[in-house]
């Protein structure tokens, strides 16, 4: 295995807040408007009984139980049943609490998991909307992380994130405006800390996550050899790569831990370094708080300024007050990767559909299956010509077969012909019709294309044959498997036509594969059969099951065959010489063998072993 390149698309770099963009996310929340009015509503009660706790047992304790409370008039029962008042207070407020963040939580999540719904939708259906040129410049593995790490991103932002800021924000303002309100001195003593943790905050959070993503990149890095190692493993043995393997697999392992341990490292000096501070504060309120009771009742002060019962609250709201201030730091940083996340998601969703249906495009009516290639030039980069000025016409019912070598532009007429590209100049026609006149959906469905690299989803072998007529009785699914002589071993198979096939197909072999796509591409009954090399990964003895599969199922269709194997299109009625993107020769087997040109060079070097 050489260097291995990792594609973006995991994290991305850090984006600052872009208004716009967060607008155009939240508007994924507006659908569910009430819902999210009923969670900041739930939120800022929750918020608020949260912090009633602290004050009422502070209050309890100065008024009922500090035995300076016993010179303030109040008869014992007086004061236990006041002690009874504050401790059913507390409960109702841990009450009130409790069904405020349920409300909250549940309010968010539902209008959160719509909006997510809604995006992760609009996406997928963008996505099923692009042309093969857009998937084509992209690897699958970021493509897949638009529509899941980012996606999840954004839904940990929306379900949970915008809920804590706010929910922080509150908290911070009532805990403020409670402490100032018990003693505004001792407020403001407790702020002293404020500046040294922001500091040590903004400083550490942006490269720990640096440090952390630094990490995932490892670990990708790590998974992917892996993957890549475990999938060539026969390719390793037949060269006696194991060593060498293990010296890549080291180097990446030894990146991780490095990466690992760095992290670790910020991890270890910031966490104890805010509880450090923390303690300080609690500290500065203790010692600060404890002298100004310890003053005022020296100086004989029954009713001071500062009871014990206050001091104890302003303890637990200090550290209370540490927390969101650290929260809203992480939100800062997760702020960040949601803008990357949505500059991603909506770049996709921006991108343009190269192939699409015309202002006024027609349906297309049962083809008999004319097609004509008028002019037509081709570059799938807008510059290099891949086809250049091509002229075909086929017959309705014709078989017409494609040859020549690599890279002769067999392939890009068929794209053309399916509509995947449009022509940089010319026409294709079908039945005398524009391609880019009628809608895709009524030309694509009267095609039927078995390509090379068999492709089966995930399913069972009945569901694989009805992909493209998913209205397909029993017995046409059936009759379809016989006529490409698949039936006899899908009926051998441990669940016969219910047998799942797994991923991509492989629990059957190669050829089986191919003769199920045979099957699903005769029970469509296109009007245009497409086979793109699709013989050339079977072997011998069902190759020729296949050919006379093939007899009938080209019998009153137009077909286009692709081969390399020029034993498979002797027979057909057109046979199509390309070369450099041009047709350089056209005629019937016997035709262009007799002509000595392209084919019967292709011919003789196939047959002769040259």
């Amino acid at each position: 295995m050489g260097h291995m390149h990792m594609h973006g698309g995991g994290d991305g770099e850090l984006k600052p807040f872009d208004s716009k963009m967060f607008g155009r996310l939240f508007s994924y929340l507006l659908p569910y408007r009430w819902w999210l009015l009923g969670s900041l509503v739930s939120l800022v009660v929750a918020a608020t009984a949260a912090q009633a706790g602290p004050y009422l047992f502070g209050r309890a304790i100065d008024t009922f139980i500090n035995p300076v409370a016993a010179a303030s008039g109040l008869s014992m029962g007086e004061r236990l049943s006041g002690l009874d008042r504050y401790a059913g207070l507390f409960i109702l407020s841990l009450i009130v609490t409790w069904l405020a963040e349920y409300g909250e939580t549940y309010c968010m999540s539902w209008a959160a998991q719509n909006g997510i719904f809604d995006l992760r939708s609009d996406l997928y259906r963008r996505l099923q909307g692009l042309g093969l040129k857009w998937f084509d410049a992209r690897p699958a593995g970021v493509i897949m992380s638009r529509v899941t790490n980012d996606v999840q991103t954004l839904d940990e932002l929306l379900s949970s994130g915008l809920t804590t800021v706010l929910g922080d924000l509150i908290r911070l303002a009532v805990i403020v405006t409670v402490m100032l309100s018990m003693n505004a001195r001792l407020a403001l003593a407790s702020f002293i800390t404020v500046p040294p943790l922001m500091l040590m905050v903004f400083y550490f959070r942006p490269r720990i996550l640096q440090a952390h993503r630094q990490v995932r990149t490892r670990v990708a890095e790590i998974n992917a050899n892996l993957q890549e190692s475990i999938s060539g493993v026969r390719v390793t043995k037949s060269f006696a790569r194991e060593e060498e393997n293990f010296e890549e697999f080291n180097l990446r392992n030894q990146n991780n831990y490095d990466a690992t341990v760095a992290a670790e490292f910020l991890m270890s000096v910031f966490q104890p370094g805010v509880m450090l501070i923390g303690a300080l504060g609690t500290a500065v309120v203790l010692w600060y708080g404890g002298s100004i009771i310890m003053h005022e009742v020296t100086a004989g002060m029954v009713n001071g300024t500062l009871g014990p019962g206050t001091l104890a609250a302003f303890l637990v709201y200090v550290q209370r007050f540490n927390h969101p201030l650290q929260n809203l730091s992480s939100f800062y940083t997760q702020m960040q990767s949601a803008m990357a996340s949505c500059e991603k998601i909506f770049a996709v969703m921006d991108t343009e559909r190269e192939v699409v249906d015309h202002p006024g495009a027609q349906q297309l009516d049962t083809i008999s299956g004319a097609v004509h290639f008028e002019g037509v030039s081709f570059a799938y980069d807008g510059e290099n010509l891949v086809l250049e000025d091509v002229d075909l016409e086929v017959q309705p019912g014709q078989t017409v077969a494609l040859v020549g070598h690599t890279g002769a532009g067999k392939s890009t007429m068929i794209n053309l012909l399916c509509r995947f590209y449009d022509p940089t100049a010319g026409s294709v026609l079908v039945d005398g019709h524009d391609l880019r006149d009628v809608t895709l959906y009524s030309l694509r469905t009267q095609l039927g294309i078995v390509l090379q690299d068999t492709f089966l989803f995930s399913g069972s072998v009945r569901e694989n044959i009805a992909y493209g007529r998913l209205d397909a009785s029993d017995e046409q699914i059936r009759a379809a498997a016989e006529a490409v002589n698949a039936h006899d071993f899908i009926e051998a198979l441990p669940q016969g036509y219910d047998t799942a096939v797994g991923e991509r197909g492989g629990n059957l072999s190669v050829g089986e594969r191919q003769l199920i796509s045979f099957a699903r591409a005769l029970l469509r009954d296109p009007g245009i059969l497409i086979l793109d090399e699709a013989t050339s990964s079977v072997d011998a003895y069902t190759e020729l099951l296949v050919q006379r599969a093939l007899e009938k199922l080209f019998e009153g269709r137009t077909s286009f065959i692709i081969a390399h194997r020029l034993s498979t299109i002797r027979n057909a009625d057109l046979i199509v010489v390309m070369d450099g993107g041009r047709i350089v020769e056209r005629g019937s087997h016997a035709e262009l063998i007799s002509a000595g040109g392209h084919y019967s060079d292709l011919h003789r070097a196939q047959f002769s072993g040259d």
